[in-house]
Order: C-alpha cells, then sequence, then structure tokens
C-alpha cells in the first residue's frame, strides 16, 4: 500500500466492500502520524459505518480537490476531528450526508467557515440542516456552480447582500422543503437594496440555466410565476402530486404556460411533471403550440394537457394567432412528446385522425414519436393510431412539400 500510495490520485470506501476485513484495515493504518499514506491524493469517497466508522484523517492529503463524506442510515459520525483536519480551503467538490452529534455539528459548521473560492460543487443531504449563518455563507461563494440538496432555504438573509449565488449553474432540491427554495430566491430577486447609487434589486443566482425540483408540489400560476426571474433557463424539471393523489394537482392554464414561455425562451428541457390519467387539467394544444413557438431550442417536453376533446381543441387552435401569422414562426426542434398517463381515445379523435395529426406536425415539426404509458388499450388507442401514422406522414410531407405549405388542417 506505501509502495502506491504516493501515486493514488483517487480512493473510495464504500459500505458494500465487504472483503476488506476489520483487521486488515487495522494493519492498513499502521503507519507513523507524520507518513502520509496518499500524499498525492485528489479524490476522497468515504461512507462511515458501524465497523470502520469514519476516521479517515490518514488518507488526507494536501492536494485533495473531492470530498464525499456519508454515513449509512443509522450510524453517527463520530469523527469531529476528522472533518477539522479536511482541507476545506482548497476543495473543489463536496457531498455531505453525515448524522453526528454536537461536536460533529459544530465541526461541519466552522468547515463551512473556512471554505476558500475553489468550491463550485456542493451536495449537503440526508443530514442536520445548516444554520441560516452557513447557508447565507454558502450564497456568498464566489465560483459555486451546482448545489444540490434536500434541506430548507435559510429562514433569512443579511438584508443588505446585493446578490446571492453569483455563479451558480444549476441546482437540484430534492424532499419535502425542496419547493421552499423557489420562492425564497425568487421574491429575494424582488427586493432592493442599497448602493452607491441609491438603490438597486438584489439578483438572485443571475447565471442559472439548471433547475431541478423534484418533490411533489401543486402546479399553479403563484408558484410557476416564480421562475421568470431565472431568465437564463434552459432546463426547468419539475415533480408534481398527481400519482399518488386523489386528484390531478396540476392546475395552469393555457394563459400561465404562455406567459412562461414568453419569460423563459431558451428553455430546451422542460418537465412540468408526469401527466397524469385523470384528464381534467385546463391546458390544451394552444399550450404547445405557445411552448413551440416561443421556446424555439426546445427538444424535450413533458406536460399536461386536456385531451377529452383533442380534435375540437385542435381544430379551435386554428383561431390562435400563432397560426394565423402571413409568415409562420419557426417552431421547435422537439422530436419525441412525452404525454405519460394521458388518455387518448376514439371519441376523442373522432373518425378522422389526419386533421388533428396535421395540427399537432405543424405545431412540432420535427415529430417522430409520441411516448406514452399503454395502461390500457382504450385509453391509448389514439396514440397508438399516431404512433403508427407519423412516420408516413412526416415522409409525405417530405415529398409534396407544397401541399403541407398550406394552413394546417385545411383550413381556408
Amino acid at each position: 500500500m506505501r509502495k502506491y500510495g504516493s501515486w493514488m490520485r483517487e480512493l473510495e470506501f464504500l459500505e458494500d466492500e465487504h472483503e476488506i476485513s476489520q483487521d486488515v484495515f487495522k494493519i492498513l493504518l499502521r503507519t507513523p502520524d507524520s507518513k502520509l499514506l496518499c500524499p498525492r491524493l485528489l479524490k476522497l469517497s468515504w461512507i462511515a459505518d458501524p465497523v470502520f466508522g469514519g476516521d479517515f484523517i490518514p488518507f488526507l492529503s494536501p492536494q485533495l480537490r473531492d470530498v464525499r463524506l456519508a454515513s449509512r442510515p443509522g450510524t453517527q459520525f463520530p469523527f469531529p476531528h476528522a472533518i477539522a483536519a479536511l482541507p476545506a480551503s482548497s476543495l473543489e467538490s463536496l457531498r455531505l450526508s453525515i448524522i453526528g452529534d454536537e461536536p460533529v455539528k459544530e465541526a461541519i459548521i466552522s468547515m463551512f467557515r473556512t471554505f476558500g473560492k475553489s468550491l463550485t460543487t456542493l451536495e449537503v443531504s440526508r443530514m442536520d440542516q445548516l444554520r441560516d449563518g452557513t447557508w447565507c455563507r454558502v450564497m456568498l461563494l464566489p465560483r459555486l456552480r451546482s448545489l444540490e440538496t434536500d434541506q430548507s432555504p435559510p429562514t433569512l438573509f443579511p438584508p443588505c447582500l446585493p446578490m446571492f449565488f453569483p455563479s451558480l449553474r444549476q441546482i437540484a432540491l430534492h424532499g419535502p422543503a425542496a419547493s421552499e427554495w423557489i420562492p425564497f430566491m425568487a421574491t429575494a430577486s424582488t427586493q432592493r437594496v442599497p448602493s452607491d447609487t441609491g438603490t438597486q434589486l438584489r439578483r438572485a443566482a443571475p447565471h442559472l440555466v439548471r433547475l431541478h425540483c423534484d418533490y411533489a408540489v401543486d402546479l399553479d400560476a403563484p408558484f410557476i410565476s416564480h421562475f421568470r426571474v431565472f431568465r437564463s433557463l434552459t432546463v426547468l424539471l419539475l415533480g408534481n402530486g398527481c400519482s399518488g393523489a386523489t386528484m390531478c394537482t396540476f392546475d395552469l392554464t393555457d394563459e400561465d404556460i404562455s406567459q412562461l414561455a414568453m419569460e423563459l425562451p431558451r428553455l430546451r428541457d422542460l418537465s412540468l411533471g408526469t401527466p397524469c390519467s385523470r384528464n381534467t387539467c385546463r391546458t390544451t394544444v394552444n399550450s404547445l403550440l405557445a411552448l413551440s413557438t416561443h421556446c424555439k431550442g426546445l427538444r424535450q417536453l413533458c406536460i399536461h394537457f386536456n385531451t377529452r376533446r383533442l380534435a375540437r381543441d385542435m381544430w379551435e387552435s386554428l383561431h390562435n394567432p400563432l397560426r394565423h401569422n402571413s409568415h409562420p414562426p419557426s417552431r421547435c426542434p422537439l422530436t419525441a412528446l412525452d404525454v405519460g398517463m394521458t388518455p387518448l381515445t376514439a371519441e376523442a379523435l373522432g373518425e378522422d385522425t389526419f386533421p388533428t395529426l396535421a395540427g399537432l406536425l405543424d405545431i412540432f415539426p420535427g415529430l417522430k414519436t409520441i411516448k406514452y404509458y399503454t395502461f390500457s388499450s382504450y385509453a391509448s388507442w389514439g396514440w397508438r393510431q399516431f404512433a403508427l401514422q407519423i412516420p408516413n406522414f412526416q415522409e409525405m410531407r417530405r415529398s409534396l412539400p407544397a401541399v403541407f405549405a398550406q394552413e394546417p388542417c385545411g383550413n381556408h
């Protein structure tokens, strides 16, 4: 070990590595305090368990840049001195998931006080809530680009702080507190703070491009309006509570989706929760039209839209101004539409599926397939028909471009 330790760059000590006995581990650590086992170690992943604990000090290196520390469920992390020994000021990535007593908590707090300008990635999950002061320091880290957490946001922040998360590019939020971060950051962005010229709006994560909030939330207009402050978003992935709820929790309208599309035109990947089978939502194909028109780079889409009267809705959408432009605006390059568990019955399509399919392919000209759950042949009949007809329809469009240059669904 000592022979190869000087060349080791990465070490993972995980809970499933049962082939290492405790005796072997003790022999491994029999080295003078002045000797480093891995002096050039760059990355350390350590999951503490009741056998080996968490005393990883012999493996620390002044060159350490990437650290992952975790304790198995039900296991206390009993080594605050090991946390205190981490080279926090030079770390670039830290992932924490440890439960400990008060000394461990204090060691974590002290470590956050010593972070320098190097930290770019931080994950804090499945552990005691960090204090407001600690989160405020995190929000000021100048190079933090990626944050993942299941914790609550702080209850307050310094009133004169002009900007927080100055370099954040992506954030992943999990657990019951996930949705609390959205209004927290949005509200902060509407507040004015003192400046040299009087006052200015506080800025929150001005460079954020990817936001993932996976905990089930009710999607309504007040909640979705918070995202308007993140103008640079290209990826927005939200969960909802439809799967196990007694009613659909998607409470947005076509107007809400149209507003979202205009406010976030850079979106490439949008998921507003997996569409459920209840088919009671108020959004229609007009929402798809707005997204395809305003978000011209959209390549992934998952959204509720009502299909109880899809053929009629598609016909009525011909009156949408986005359809009736003398120079029709370009659409997004979406190739696969994810409709989840949304039903589409024969009754909803009527006898002739061609006009409805033509309208859908006018919205998504590059569409190649429909992604749907086959939970009953009756409910998914329409999607099967579309999936079968799309390739032939697209071939006709390529072969007869002049015919399909007319307005969709034959509206003359």
